[in-house]
């Protein structure tokens, strides 16, 4: 599976039967519930790290130290000292990283987009957005 030059190689899930069924649904050829040996296959050079937010250091610093470009989903670390020790890694390593924003395909943003395209609320001439809680988002 994947898009121009992209082919996604591996899953990796806690959870033997959600890496598999993962897997199948999306054909992607391969799954483990071994972190480490996702990471570290030679075949993958780049990692997208979209787990709990507790592991997120851990996967990224594995990732890093295995040379690969690293995409983490949002929380990049579960406070600024860990968001920022998670920068000073990659910055140090010289390897690619990107920070994947969740909020800007979900159903109520596209609602949104379409109605404003749409005329719904006139002329729009400018627009503030705010995202705030105070910690991570529940289940």
């Amino acid at each position: 599976m994947g898009g121009i030059g992209i082919v996604l190689h591996t899953v990796y899930s806690r959870s033997d039967d959600r890496a598999k069924a993962f897997a199948a649904e999306w054909q992607i050829p391969k799954h483990t519930t071994q972190m480490l040996d996702a990471i570290n296959d030679d075949e993958i050079d780049t990692v997208v790290v979209g787990l709990p937010n507790h592991l997120h250091l851990a996967a990224v610093e594995a990732t890093v130290s295995a040379g690969k470009s690293v995409l983490c989903t949002k929380p990049l670390g579960r406070n600024a000292e860990e968001a920022k020790s998670l920068l000073d890694m990659v910055e140090k390593a010289a390897v690619f990283a990107g920070y994947l924003e969740d909020l800007v395909y979900p159903p109520k943003t596209l609602k949104s987009l379409d109605s404003v395209k749409k005329g719904a609320l006139g002329r729009v001439l400018w627009v503030r957005s705010r995202e705030t809680h105070p910690g991570p988002h529940a289940e």
